[in-house]
């Protein structure tokens, strides 16, 4: 009995030191900007008004004036005042979205397609995507999909998903900075009691967050805060 328990102990050990030697130093990010105007529809003679957010480099949420720029005036034009994006002609454009915040310009630039204003557009649901990728030698992978619900959101799992039981304490969190877990939201605890997901397609409902609170999904050693897998969260 205590040749097992010693060698539970020696077991539990190695994982932990083998966690530890992943750590990460830098807890800084690059400066963001995310959008969550939604184009897709976008039809001649239609406005939209810019809904963005800016992110510092610890990922925490600042406010800042955006200054808005089409490349293709002849297809949509913006107004810096209001904000507001408007279809001219069917056609394509870019719109460069800007800030400066410490000194420093930072920038966006997203592809629109504006389309003939006969087309009855479709409503499209605010729905983000991600793939996770693993940042060390454990398993983390798989795609999901986030919808909104009443009173939250809710996280689809494809069946590809993957996160690896043999850390010794997995943990999974929404984040704007996937490179600390001070300030993130964690969805997932460690230990088989909550019924964490390991493999597999599956669903998670997390209330009381809104679709365009988080731009991260990360899975985590949790006692040694050492990240093992990032997935950035984007628009469909």
């Amino acid at each position: 009995m205590k040749v097992m328990k010693m060698f539970w102990i020696l077991s539990l050990f190695l994982g932990l030191s083998s966690c530890i030697s992943e750590d990460i130093v830098n807890d800084e990010i690059d400066e963001s900007i995310r959008i969550n105007t939604n184009f897709s529809n976008f039809a001649v003679g239609q406005s939209l008004v810019l809904d963005a957010l800016f992110f510092d480099s610890q990922g925490i949420k600042q406010t800042v004036d955006f200054s808005l720029k089409s490349n293709n005036t002849a297809v949509i034009t913006v107004d810096n005042t209001t904000k507001k994006i408007n279809a001219i002609s069917k056609g394509d454009a870019e719109i460069v979205i800007s800030t400066f915040y410490e000194g420093k310009s930072i920038e966006t630039i997203i592809a629109v397609t504006v389309i003939e204003n006969s087309v009855t557009p479709t409503p499209v649901a605010n729905v983000k995507i991600g793939s996770i990728t693993k940042t060390s030698s454990y398993a983390s992978a798989g795609d999901f999909e986030i919808t909104e619900i009443p009173g939250g959101i809710r996280i689809k799992f494809a069946s590809n998903y993957r996160a690896d039981q043999s850390l010794p304490g997995f943990a999974m969190y929404l984040t704007n900075n996937p490179n600390v877990i001070n300030g993130a939201l964690k969805i997932d605890s460690q230990g088989d009691a909550d019924g964490v997901t390991y493999n597999g397609a599956f669903t998670l409902d997390v209330m009381g967050v809104g679709i365009n609170d988080y731009g991260y999904l990360t899975h985590w050693c949790e006692p040694f805060k050492i990240k093992v897998g990032e997935a950035i969260i984007k628009n469909k």
